[in-house]
């Protein structure tokens, strides 16, 4: 998955707590998952967050101590944001390892290189021993990911592996579906904010 997403998540969960002004909280909380004498160094939500990663506290695959942090302010909705990135995370994964268990066989990474070619670089071809591997080059060149499917699809279709080439394409469905949810949904905060400042000026103004 994107680190871009991850970084995302983040993001937004970082605003919203700092919307709280609960930051002494959550480094009350964070208490022995941070450096030592760290805590002068923390001056939002986000510094906080980049302190909990260089103790390997957090992550894109270390979601844990964040979770037991929202629920610990209470912020269940926030919570629920990193539990769904989790269930895309984890089914992007299962996804993966299904096709890795079909295409395994011998005799076949030759071919799939040879379809990935221009998708991975030169150097890293003599490195490839098996599927799993050629994916990693592939996420690794920013050729594949939750929103990078298309070379998954071009290797199933080379294979004639329909059944999956239809997993994949349901699952990229799945996701596009839920995008665009997210952005009917921030839009409509965009409406209600710019709606609230209206009426706020209009408020004091006297203008209606």
């Amino acid at each position: 998955m994107s680190e871009i997403e991850y970084k995302s998540l983040i993001l937004e969960i970082s605003k919203k707590l700092d919307e709280l002004n609960i930051l002494g909280d959550m480094i009350c909380l964070c208490e022995g998952k941070i450096a030592s004498g760290s805590e002068d160094d923390i001056q939002n939500a986000w510094s906080l967050f980049k302190k909990l990663e260089e103790q390997n506290n957090l992550g894109a695959n270390r979601l844990e101590d964040m979770k037991e942090l929202l629920k610990g302010v209470g912020e269940w909705s926030l919570n629920e944001k990193v539990e769904k990135f989790e269930r895309k995370r984890r089914d992007y994964n299962r996804l993966l390892k299904q096709i890795i268990l079909v295409l395994e066989e011998p005799n076949n990474v030759k071919r799939l290189v040879a379809i990935c070619q221009g998708k991975i670089s030169e150097e890293s071809e003599g490195r490839i021993q098996d599927v799993r591997s050629l994916f990693k080059e592939l996420e690794n060149q920013n050729n594949l990911g939750i929103h990078r499917l298309d070379i998954l699809k071009e290797i199933l279709t080379e294979t004639e592996n329909h059944d999956l080439l239809k997993e994949v394409e349901e699952f990229e469905e799945r996701r596009k579906q839920e995008d665009e949810l997210k952005r009917k949904e921030d839009d409509s905060k965009r409406r209600k904010g710019i709606f609230s400042l209206n009426s706020f000026i209009q408020a004091v103004t006297g203008i209606g």
